[in-house]
């Protein structure tokens, strides 16, 4: 079993699909991983060795932040939309959906959950 930074990687997929379990690696940087070591498209993690494995891990340590500082970063930038004005901001500081989803028939759950959050604080 490989592990970076305490996430197991599963044995059983592709190389590319198992990267995305990362916290930070997308399906663009799966790829461009992939791609710089040098692996044909459909490589197992199970046919991985040692060597291997190490550059994987060289490579991902140098492009990924960890996923505490990732998570500072994005709430940073919530915060920032919350303080500057922002309509996303404003949209955030509600807790409803933020990039256009419908709220009449939808998202009936995070406004339950926004109502029982208003209604512990008070």
């Amino acid at each position: 079993m490989y592990s970076f930074r305490n996430e197991d990687l599963p044995e059983n997929r592709e190389l590319r699909r198992a990267l995305l379990c990362i916290w930070g690696v997308g399906p663009r940087k799966s790829f461009y991983i992939v791609a710089k070591l040098g692996f044909s498209d459909p490589f197992f993690i199970s046919n991985l060795n040692a060597y291997y494995f190490s550059l994987l891990s060289f490579l991902l340590h140098g492009m990924v932040l960890g996923a505490l500082r990732l998570k500072r970063v994005v709430s940073l930038n919530i915060k920032k939309l919350i303080d500057t004005g922002a309509y996303r901001g404003h949209r955030h500081a509600l807790f409803l959906p933020v990039r256009g989803q419908r709220t009449r028939t939808n998202a009936n759950t995070i406004k339950r959950a926004r109502g029982k959050a208003l209604k512990l604080g008070r």
